[in-house]
């Protein structure tokens, strides 16, 4: 048992709540959105929560280089890119997949902040709903330890960041997000009744549903699987809660039921439907607001369908995280072009 990193200061926080004026009207539910792609520019969405304790980690440790992975569009490989670059460090980029002719989104902006980039076929794709739980969240740690290795005989101290940030360390930053969302419930923002978030590898529900624990956020959270399938998901929020709880003595119990939006996952921006697109488009012109077509606009799908066939099923005041992901639109720009006419 020991005491979690220095946390470091990297976000921009608290960041601001917003309510969804015209949208809440259509559905009958107050839906706010707690604007967490508003974290920073380059370092934007949740990724940079869990950096300021895996980053935090890292220079405890005396790291001079950050190593990861992901696919090409990986907000989590942009991120520590840039948390890198901010920094002073080095990063390694373990790509899934070949080395695309021209970089685009995510990919550019990690290469343009001097990201080591190399490319790994035998990742094979981002993982998706037929992997199995392990994957969940550790996927391609064979080749991050290789790169370490690597690291470590040019004389260099890498520190291995697990892809998307996951696991108990990562989920820290939504544990500081749930008492930032509290204390601003508590200086008058709306008392919600259900929270939602976009999951991944889980570990942003896990660190608000300790969260909820330990600085008393009200409220269900709840949360729509995007990539990985629901019931591996949900192993995986209940691994990270009980690691976390081995590993720094949180003084809170796994929570016996976790909920979530089933139905929405895909594989990618391959995977990005033409109405997933075109709801984008049409939330962005209702209310000035973009999602990114991998994560968010699945998620906040998930949320609106439900709501749609049953206003009552989350409550009558609802929030929903947005994560960021914003640069991941523009590799899907003749599809969206045609849509936006």
């Amino acid at each position: 048992m020991s005491a979690p990193p220095a946390r470091l200061e990297l976000a921009l926080a608290p960041t601001p709540i917003l309510k969804l004026d015209r949208l809440s009207r259509r559905l009958g539910v107050e839906v706010h959105v707690k604007r967490d792609d508003l974290t920073g520019l380059l370092e934007s969405g949740n990724k940079v929560r869990k950096l300021e304790f895996l980053v935090g980690e890292a220079l405890q440790q005396g790291a001079d280089t950050l190593i990861t992975c992901g696919p090409p569009d990986s907000n989590g490989c942009r991120a520590v890119a840039a948390v890198a670059a901010r920094l002073g460090l080095h990063a390694v980029l373990a790509i899934r997949g070949e080395r695309p002719a021209v970089y685009d989104g995510n990919l550019l902006l990690a290469r343009l902040l001097g990201a080591d980039t190399r490319y790994h076929s035998e990742l094979g794709p981002e993982p998706g709903p037929d992997l199995g739980p392990e994957l969940v969240l550790e996927p391609g740690a064979g080749v991050m330890e290789a790169l370490a290795a690597e690291v470590r005989e040019r004389g260099g101290r890498p520190y291995v960041i697990p892809e998307s940030g996951a696991g108990e360390l990562g989920a820290l930053g939504y544990i500081e997000c749930a008492v930032e969302l509290s204390e601003q419930i508590h200086h008058g923002a709306p008392r919600f009744d259900t929270i939602v978030i976009t999951s991944g590898s889980g570990g942003s529900h896990a660190g608000l549903l300790m969260g909820k624990q330990l600085a008393g956020l009200p409220g269900e959270i709840v949360s729509v699987p995007v990539t990985a399938p629901a019931e591996r998901v949900r192993e995986a929020i209940v691994r990270t809660v009980g690691a976390a709880i081995q590993r720094f003595g949180f003084a809170i119990e796994v929570p016996k039921a976790i909920h979530l939006l089933d139905g929405y996952q895909g594989a990618g921006p391959a995977d990005a439907t033409d109405e997933e697109l075109g709801a984008i488009v049409t939330l962005a012109r209702e209310e000035g607001l973009l999602l990114d077509p991998i994560y968010t606009a699945k998620g906040f799908r998930g949320l609106v369908e439900t709501l749609a066939r049953d206003p009552k099923a989350l409550g009558q005041r609802v929030c929903f995280i947005h994560t960021g992901g914003l640069f991941s639109l523009f590799p899907l720009r003749d599809r969206l072009s045609r849509l936006a006419q």
